[in-house]
């Protein structure tokens, strides 16, 4: 439960919004999480009384959805070599699940398989991830395409969701 004094800011904040004509909810939503943002990086932890926090709140300008986008825009962007995607292709030991991560924040829509070499030595080389396998040593694919052709080179992929193998998903 919010504090009353919180509350009541939340409240007047929420009536300035609504008398500058911002009633839908996603945009009230993009709202709220810029000044969820601004309150954040003005409040030390050490510091959350009713009080600071509703302070905080009503110091906050408002301000309305295209505002609060370019502002966004103007935030630094990845650097495309950093991605786990990427420093994994160059040889760095990345942690799967951070290329996961990536892969679902990017294509939350096509599936993500778990491969897993099944001889000797598996993987091509001349395609990401640039490397080759031994066997038992784990591996992601992304999309059933990627874990079919992953397969032809020695690998035993699953859908990390359904559990299905590539073949089954693409009929």
């Amino acid at each position: 439960m919010f504090f009353p004094k919180v509350q009541e800011t939340i409240g007047q904040r929420n009536k300035e919004l609504s008398h500058a004509g911002i009633k839908n909810r996603r945009v009230l939503g993009l709202v709220a999480g810029a000044l969820t943002v601004a309150f954040a990086s003005a409040v030390a932890p050490d510091t959350l009384s009713g009080d600071a926090i509703a302070q905080t709140l009503a110091q906050t300008p408002v301000q309305t959805p295209v505002q609060t986008i370019a502002q966004a825009s103007r935030l630094p962007a990845r650097d495309p070599q950093q991605v786990p995607t990427a420093r994994y292709g160059r040889g760095e030991a990345v942690d799967l699940s951070l290329i996961v991560e990536e892969w679902r924040d990017r294509y939350p829509a096509i599936p993500v398989y778990t491969c897993s070499c099944t001889t000797d030595a598996c993987g091509d080389d001349t395609v990401w991830p640039f490397r080759t396998f031994t066997r038992y040593q784990p591996f992601v694919a992304l999309g059933a395409f990627n874990a079919t052709n992953s397969e032809e080179t020695g690998f035993n992929c699953f859908d990390i969701e359904t559990g299905d193998r590539p073949q089954e998903t693409q009929q």
